[in-house]
């Protein structure tokens, strides 16, 4: 092959080279195949057409880094899927809890928020709005204006209060209202 055509057809093949190694570098594992199976075959093309020491030895070289980057290639994860088909986020879902909604929480879940109020008749229960409303993280205000935020799957006191954001904690649930739910199931 003339020299001059030979030195531009390997300059186009490292050209292409650092693009993987960019698309690599930016964890892109569909665009880096796709580049490597191009300047492969475009290697391909030029292995035949080398003529002498110096350009055979060119190719070889060429093909021993473009050979390395399938390592590379190999170690890229492929994007993570989303939830959704078109690809939007789902906003959270915000539960409303009222009498009815608290009488489907399981009496034992229920038991165990009406012996964290104690046996202040006063105190009322608000529980938190977000998740999927089977163990819900709740705060007791007591009747000395005292809180305590408990978490709902171990009903353990936890550090943390739950937001005073209206959209992240329920309307206060009386002692009462609990205990008689309780006392009809």
């Amino acid at each position: 092959m003339e020299p001059d055509k030979f030195r531009e057809s390997r300059q186009e093949i490292n050209r292409m080279f650092k693009n993987i190694n960019a698309l690599i570098d930016q964890n892109e594992l569909e665009a880096s195949k796709s580049c490597y199976q191009e300047v492969y075959s475009k290697l391909d093309k030029l292995k035949p057409q080398a003529e002498g020491e110096i350009q055979e030895r060119s190719v070889k070289n060429l093909g021993i880094r473009i050979n390395s980057l399938l390592n590379f290639i190999g170690k890229l994860k492929p994007p993570k899927k989303t939830a959704n088909k078109d690809g939007k986020t789902t906003p959270k879902t915000v539960i409303v809890w009222d009498e009815d909604l608290v009488a489907k929480l399981s009496p034992g879940f229920l038991k165990k928020v009406l012996t964290n109020m104690g046996e202040d008749t006063d105190a009322r229960v608000c529980f938190g709005t977000t998740g999927k409303g089977i163990r819900p993280g709740y705060q007791v205000e007591f009747s000395n204006q005292e809180k305590t935020t408990f978490s709902g799957s171990g009903h353990s006191p936890v550090k943390k209060p739950l937001s005073a954001n209206s959209k992240q904690i329920s309307q206060p649930f009386s002692h009462g209202l609990i205990d008689s739910i309780l006392r009809g199931k």
